[in-house]
């Protein structure tokens, strides 16, 4: 589990479970869970841009050697585009610089951030990537250097997560927030996209792409008037010059991964959130 937060956690933990060996590697190890081994490692400075190799006492740790399968959930400690490109593009290049051997699979996780927005269409998988600017374009460009460094890869692209500890929707709408109401949106619960990523990791033929959403793109307006239903709040008001934005995106092939979803529309999913939200 290369980066190894709350999605490597849980995805790893599942594995556990099944009886199987996972190692946890990230700069800081003290908060993973004692059932996994761990590697404390800053692998983007192993992949700064003047660092063409690693030493060979860097790479002493032979469990990062023939090695079944790497998950790679990198995130940024600052959302600006330098951020992205230490954590994304120097990550990657050290993950590969200090592994032994490729990874019989390997598994990024990126984001929908890589595709253009278009309120008009559908995007599927066959989509060409076209990011705006800042961190939606340093993630395609990791797709693009993740191709290169491994020979057996599969890119998951998330909307927006939500789940258990991740309110921010929630929060906004509690306070009165206003939004585009005709904004499309999708979103993953976020057991979802683990249980997603297990069957990647583990699966005999995984698809090479895969965009992971649920069921039901939406417009923001119906979501934020659900949650305030369920929250007992005004709908929360319009934002000036609204307009039709955002995207549409396709959640088939995710579902054919998944045969059923725990939560196949974000309705599932908040309402089960607010069950229990004070």
């Amino acid at each position: 589990m290369a980066g190894c937060g709350d999605l490597g956690t849980r995805l790893g933990l599942r594995l556990v479970d099944q009886g199987h060996r996972v190692i946890g590697l990230r700069r800081r190890v003290a908060e993973l869970p004692d059932a996994f081994e761990t590697i404390s490692m800053d692998l983007s400075g192993f992949g700064a841009p003047g660092r063409d190799r690693v030493d060979a006492a860097d790479r002493s740790d032979p469990r990062l050697d023939a090695l079944d399968a790497v998950v790679i959930t990198l995130t940024s400690d600052e959302p600006t585009r330098t951020g992205y490109e230490r954590a994304y593009l120097h990550g990657l290049r050290g993950l590969a610089r200090v592994l032994g051997s490729q990874p019989g699979r390997v598994v990024l996780v990126s984001s929908t951030r890589v595709l253009a927005e278009d309120p008009t269409r559908v995007i599927t998988e066959d989509a060409p990537l076209a990011p705006g600017s800042g961190p939606g374009e340093v993630l395609a460009a990791a797709e693009s250097e993740a191709a290169e460094l491994f020979d057996h890869l599969t890119i998951v692209r998330p909307a927006g997560i939500y789940g258990p500890g991740r309110t921010r929707l929630i929060d906004s709408v509690r306070r009165g927030q206003r939004f585009n109401h005709q904004r499309w949106t999708n979103r993953i619960h976020r057991d979802d996209l683990v249980r997603g990523l297990e069957r990647l990791a583990l699966g005999s033929e995984p698809p090479d792409l895969v965009h992971a959403v649920d069921s039901l793109p939406a417009q923001m307006g119906d979501v934020a008037a659900f949650i305030a239903g369920r929250l007992g709040v005004p709908v929360p008001g319009h934002a000036d010059d609204e307009k039709p934005s955002g995207k549409r995106i396709d959640g088939t092939r995710f579902g054919s991964l998944m045969g059923e979803l725990g939560y196949p529309t974000y309705r599932h999913g908040f309402a089960s959130m607010l069950t229990t939200a004070p």
